[in-house]
């Protein structure tokens, strides 16, 4: 009998490799299975402080009981909470919140001594501007014999952390150098120790010169994004490629791959990955077998065990889009985009960059799917490709016969906003004419700014519809509605109730643009429409939801204007599926400091 993986032993994994939102979908999965214990909790805390959340982690802190729970690190993820929100905070707050932070972490330190409180709680004294406080905890913590003789990343850490607090830079510069060096110097370890010390030199800039040689030392690997151009087996000609690719990994040193596993290149990429032990998040453009049919068999059957192979050792695997493929290139693009957006995303939690490895041959024309596009798309958004020669590759692909599109209709990638009234059933014959003013009134003003923006617009009873090109066009329009619709007159929430207002879905993916013979003008429609109009009933009143493929596609953009927050795998309405969905919001000052 196998037994059943432990869900803390999962998510301590996922923590421990930076990937935060595998670690709180597994906290939260095995919570509405019945499996609810402190450490589960916590891991879901602070894997949302992690994404940078900390409004809703403090919302998950306080909702899950975690500070009657007799845990050193429960009780110290409350300090961690306090001091995110100092960074958070008003230049003239901050203090005052760094202190609270410390005096949190001292307490549980003073409860039960151990080096991890007590070098936080040294280092928000700090941060608070009580040098004397900090200086004074990290000589003590440097006696502590764990510090003194570390036997691990963390306690060697804390060493080069109190040797910083109390001026010594050599000292801290070799502990930092031998933290590294440990088996257990992990992915998330390394960028929370990073994310700390970064801290320190924004807030004691004092201490700025001597942490920068610190930084570089624990600076994460940089995302690889990966693509190629698909061949047809040859042994001899793989040999001399995977050499390239393997000396390109050395360069690169990257901790996590993001790409797809066609045929040729991606195949040989990602048996590289694997072979070094690294993460490999496999992200397809559409369903499986379509894939497999259209990617993977062409170059010949023995690439596809070794498509299965490598999907089955691979850290997750995601679809751009559940549908077969319809004989839209384009559908090919879109699933690039998502696995190149993904990876910036992770990039971001970890702060490090993206970089792009790419198998391809230059050519002055570019196609509208496959390597050229993905290399020309990654490359005029401002972000750095590597680039391999893949030799004599021979490309003669045995396709299978080309699937014809329907006339009278073209293949697009676009925005899809979908908003509706909360409460709207509730409101009397007299509101109505109030609703259809100030709400419907104020929504077609706030689309009228945008002008051509806006492929397509249109409403039905209290619901909201609009098609826009890109992912930050539909996130300026939503963030404007949101503005706009915020104060909901008294006589609506008399009738609908107090927690009446906009909700509001995002979605961008691959639809349809055609006709209505009767409307009479252009109409957008599609799989991908239908599934935006399940988002906005699961999401709360007055918020802004978006899925994963939105947020992705948006991440790509150089100007980073939005911010999007992970809250966990939803069910849509009418059970259309469950999704991975994000809260957007515009980006704050410190939201550009996480970002740089």
């Amino acid at each position: 009998m196998i037994a059943t993986p432990d869900p803390v032993v999962l998510a301590d994994d996922a923590l421990s490799r930076g990937d935060n939102l595998e670690a709180y979908d597994i906290a939260m999965s095995a919570r509405e299975e019945g499996i609810e214990t402190p450490r589960l909790a916590y891991i879901a805390t602070l894997a949302l402080a992690r994404m940078g959340d900390t409004g809703m982690a403090l919302d998950h802190y306080e909702k899950a009981g975690l500070g009657a729970i007799d845990d050193d690190d429960i009780l110290a993820l409350w300090g961690r909470l306090k001091k995110d929100l100092a960074e958070k905070a008003k230049p003239a707050e901050r203090a005052a919140l760094f202190a609270e932070a410390s005096k949190a972490y001292r307490e549980v330190y003073e409860n039960r001594p151990s080096y991890y409180t007590g070098i936080n709680a040294a280092t928000t004294a700090l941060l608070a501007g009580d040098r004397e406080a900090a200086e004074e905890l990290a000589r003590k913590i440097l006696e502590d014999p764990e510090v003194a003789k570390p036997k691990g990343f963390y306690a060697t850490a804390t060493a080069a952390e109190a040797n910083v607090l109390l001026g010594r830079s050599s000292d801290a510069f070799a502990a930092i150098s031998a933290a590294i060096s440990w088996s257990d110097a992990s992915v998330g370890s390394k960028a929370s120790t990073f994310r700390q010390m970064m801290l320190i030199a924004k807030v004691v800039p004092d201490m700025a010169e001597a942490i920068a040689p610190l930084l570089e030392l624990l600076r994460p690997s940089p995302v690889l994004v990966y693509t190629g151009h698909m061949f047809v087996a040859d042994a001899k000609v793989e040999d001399v490629l995977s050499a390239r690719i393997e000396t390109a990994l050395d360069d690169l040193t990257p901790d996590t791959a993001y790409g797809a596993l066609a045929c040729g290149s991606d195949i040989l990429i990602a048996e590289a990955i694997l072979r070094r032990g690294l993460e490999l998040h496999v992200v397809l453009p559409f369903e499986r077998g379509d894939f497999i049919e259209q990617s993977v068999r062409p170059g010949g059957e023995a690439w596809i065990a070794r498509f299965e192979h490598c999907l089955d050792r691979a850290t997750s695997v995601s679809f751009a889009t559940d549908m077969g493929y319809i004989g839209d290139p384009n559908m090919f693009n879109y699933g690039s985009a998502v696995a190149m957006g993904l990876a910036r995303m992770r990039a971001r939690h970890l702060r490090t960059s993206a970089v792009q490895l790419a198998v391809a041959k230059t050519q002055s024309g570019v196609n509208v799917a496959g390597t050229n596009s993905d290399v020309a798309i990654w490359q005029k958004l401002g972000h750095h490709s590597h680039i391999i020669d893949p030799g004599d590759i021979d490309r003669d692909l045995d396709r299978p016969p080309q699937i014809a599109m329907p006339e009278d209709v073209t293949r697009v990638a676009h925005s899809m906003i979908f908003g509706d009234f909360a409460g709207f059933s509730k409101l009397t014959e007299e509101a109505l004419p109030v609703f259809a003013t100030e709400i419907l009134g104020k929504a077609g003003a706030v689309l009228d700014q945008f002008g051509d923006k806006i492929l397509y617009r249109n409403s039905w009873g209290d619901a909201i519809y609009a098609v826009i090109s890109t992912p930050t066009d539909a996130a300026e329009i939503v963030t404007q509605l949101q503005r706009q619709l915020n104060d909901v007159p008294d006589i609506l929430s008399e009738a609908a109730g107090a927690h009446c207002g906009m909700r509001i879905g995002l979605h961008h993916g691959p639809i349809y643009r055609g006709y209505d013979a009767v409307m009479m003008r252009t109409t957008f429609f599609g799989t991908e429409v239908t599934r935006t109009a399940r988002i906005e009933p699961v999401t709360p009143t007055g918020e802004v939801y978006a899925t994963e493929a939105f947020a992705a596609v948006l991440a790509l953009e150089p100007e980073q204007r939005f911010w999007t927050h992970y809250v966990g795998r939803v069910q849509l309405a009418k059970n259309y599926g469950e999704l991975a969905m994000y809260k957007l919001s515009p980006r704050t000052p410190h939201d550009e400091e996480e970002a740089a």
